[in-house]
């Protein structure tokens, strides 16, 4: 009897997360937002413009990657020209289609 009793309790437990994941999806609204914003990296992005990349972030945006951490919208854009511009003469590296998909 105890067996059963621990048997139901796993299968209880196990099965409680899958029931309470949520089922909502993105407001339609807010993932065409976030398209068209990631459009606007991709372009800014590949034309090489470190001014427009950071305009993109808040003036007091944090910017944390492999090579640092950058605060601030100016130091954002030094970090675009300095590292991504310059260092890769013209290479395109914001896939056209990124793959990123809301809802």
């Amino acid at each position: 009897m105890r067996l059963v009793v621990a048997l139901t309790g796993l299968a209880f437990g196990f099965a409680a997360p899958a029931f309470a994941q949520q089922t909502d999806t993105i407001d339609p609204q807010i993932a065409e937002q976030l398209r068209a914003e990631a459009k606007k990296f991709e372009e800014a992005y590949n034309n090489h413009d470190a001014a427009a990349v950071a305009a993109l972030f808040t003036e007091d945006a944090v910017l944390v990657t492999p090579h640092g951490t950058f605060s601030g919208r100016k130091a954002i854009e030094e970090k675009y020209e300095e590292e991504d511009f310059r260092a890769y003469h013209g290479i395109h590296r914001a896939a056209k289609d990124s793959g990123y998909r809301a809802g």
